[in-house]
């Protein structure tokens, strides 16, 4: 287990760095730290972070008596919400909402868009794409227009989702720094743009391209693998789910005074066998990289004839920097 400090206040910056980092096994821990120190931030941490777990039965059981021990904290009932509506406990989900709603300095229009996103998981696009509409916080700006993005795509209003993602990238470009979500909310409006080319006007050409813009912003962004799959068509009664580890060769050193460093990397891929998973695997790689990539090791996960063939998830790189 991790270190855990003693001060409360470095406990919790820590706890948002691990959360920030994606490093969620620690997020968990020092949640766990919080609550054994009566902490009701521990139950937000702890929410969060087996949220982005899929841990989903245990974050609720979590939100419910952080709710329960803090039922003025809007965070709690916003998180409770949020994972209520993912769990498609769509009744629930309003409730949570109202709740976050009434309690002492609720941030109203995040619960706005939260309900847009459940209105979107439950089918009623029109009603997610009017509340959308109406979020007005500049704070929140990005966000809805790239809610928006996907409802038109969703809505088969291809060229007004093309109009608005065009507008959003530049939205996001234009800004002098960029925050993880605004990287992550422009990956998934080039995915959505490259949709609308692809569904709305046939350009496959477009619809590739914009894919691969995506998965400059954001490595695993799962709408750009998608429309990547969608695009390349490929399906077998012989496909299996491969987890694959990679090593290879980095092209450029990193640190000065040293050579390129080696890295490894992982991938969820569907494929026929193994050499044909790391031919997927090197596709959406740098082509500087791909002659030295070579398998460290392969799981088969089983047969799963009625996917797509292509790539589902890649971990960021790992660099030997010795």
């Amino acid at each position: 287990m991790s270190t855990i400090p003693d001060d409360i206040q470095v406990l919790l910056k820590d706890a948002y760095a691990a959360l920030d980092d994606g490093d969620l096994d620690r997020a968990v821990d020092l949640g766990e730290a919080l609550l054994t120190r009566r902490h009701v931030r521990g139950f937000e941490i702890l929410g969060l972070a087996l949220d982005r777990q899929g841990d989903l039965d245990e974050a609720l059981d979590i939100l419910k008596e952080g709710v329960g021990a803090a039922p003025d904290a809007f965070p709690l009932w916003e998180l409770f919400g949020n994972v209520l509506s993912k769990k498609q406990m769509f009744e629930e989900a309003q409730q949570a909402y109202q709740r976050a709603i009434e309690c002492p300095n609720a941030d109203v229009e995040s619960v706005k868009y939260n309900f847009a996103v459940m209105w979107r998981n439950a089918g009623h696009l029109d009603r997610a794409l009017t509340i959308a509409t109406q979020i007005s916080s500049p704070k929140l700006a990005v966000r809805a227009n790239t809610l928006r993005v996907t409802l038109l795509n969703s809505m088969g209003e291809y060229e007004d989702c093309a109009y608005l993602a065009t507008a959003v990238i530049n939205q996001i470009m234009s800004q002098e720094e960029m925050s993880d979500e605004d990287m992550k909310d422009l990956a998934q409006t080039y995915a959505e743009l490259g949709r609308s080319y692809w569904l709305g006007r046939g350009d496959k050409q477009s619809a590739f391209e914009n894919s691969w813009k995506a998965l400059e912003w954001e490595r695993s962004d799962p709408s750009a693998l998608w429309l990547i799959r969608e695009l390349i068509g490929r399906k077998s009664p012989g496909s299996r789910w491969y987890r694959l580890d990679v090593q290879g060769k980095w092209y450029f050193p990193l640190e000065q005074n040293k050579d390129a460093p080696s890295f490894s990397v992982s991938y969820d891929i569907v494929a026929d066998n193994e050499e044909e998973a790391l031919m997927f695997a090197k596709h959406l790689e740098p082509p500087e990289i791909r002659d030295s990539m070579s398998v460290i090791s392969c799981e088969d996960r089983g047969q799963h004839s009625n996917h797509m063939q292509g790539l589902y998830w890649r971990s960021n790189y790992n660099f030997n920097m010795n």
